[in-house]
């Protein structure tokens, strides 16, 4: 194990901190529902596959967003990117702007779909709450991108001189 940590890049050790989050978060709460004294919890999971709430004769389905599996897929992909870049034991462009892009594209999608929800299910009579498992998808797709800046800075940098921070 130490020697994965020894070999990897400053950018990918953030930025596979970052995607395990996300992976992680992905299965924890999302948003919390209020509708007539029913209280539902939905994590990433249940709104990009779909879920039935409530139960017996009031249930109603609720259909389920495909596109919501690019936070989970992302993540995904961001981990395998670092295990490749450690077997192939040197960065490429890849590792920077490859990085840069998986954890940009999957917070766009959760930036346009979350971004008029609110409104949404105020005007249907409902209250929604964000919860910490998309919080913690967000701060770990941060961390996807930042990991991917380190490494474009360390891909930049002269190979003979230490990259001293300035």
């Amino acid at each position: 194990m130490e020697d994965i940590v020894e070999k990897s890049s400053n950018g990918h050790k953030i930025g596979s901190v970052g995607a395990a989050l996300a992976v992680l978060c992905f299965f924890l709460p999302w948003i919390l529902v209020s509708c007539g004294g029913q209280t539902i919890s939905l994590n990433g999971w249940q709104l990009a596959a779909g879920t039935s709430i409530g139960t017996g004769y009031v249930s109603q389905r609720l259909p389920g967003k495909p596109i919501l599996f690019l936070a989970l897929l992302g993540g995904l992909g961001a981990l395998g990117l670092a295990y490749l870049a450690y077997r192939r034991g040197r960065l490429t462009e890849m590792d920077g702007y490859g990085l840069i892009g998986i954890g940009a594209v999957p917070l766009l999608v959760l930036l346009t779909y979350f971004s008029g929800s609110q409104q949404q299910v105020s005007q249907q009579g409902m209250h929604m709450e964000f919860r910490f498992g998309l919080a913690g998808v967000i701060i770990g797709y941060l961390g996807v991108i930042a990991g991917g800046v380190l490494n474009q800075r360390e891909l930049a940098a002269p190979a003979d001189q230490p990259d001293d921070g300035t």
